[in-house]
């Protein structure tokens, strides 16, 4: 077996991150609220503070970083 087989024994990853986000609403509102606001003029980092409260909220639920 490989090791990224062994590391990686999820056989639903997408089921488990949804799973893992539905405790975080509250952040997933706030941030898609901030880009709803300009869809049209998207920029980098402009709702970096939102995103970082929704990921930090997720992979706390997750059990697991990135």
């Amino acid at each position: 077996m490989s090791a990224v087989a062994t590391r990686f024994k999820d056989k639903a990853p997408l089921q488990t991150l949804a799973k893992a986000s539905k405790s975080c609403a509250t952040q997933s509102l706030a941030y898609g609220k901030c880009i709803g606001k300009s869809y049209q003029d998207v920029s980098k980092d402009m709702c970096q503070a939102e995103f970082q409260a929704f990921k930090d909220c997720v992979q706390k639920s997750f059990g697991r970083r990135w």
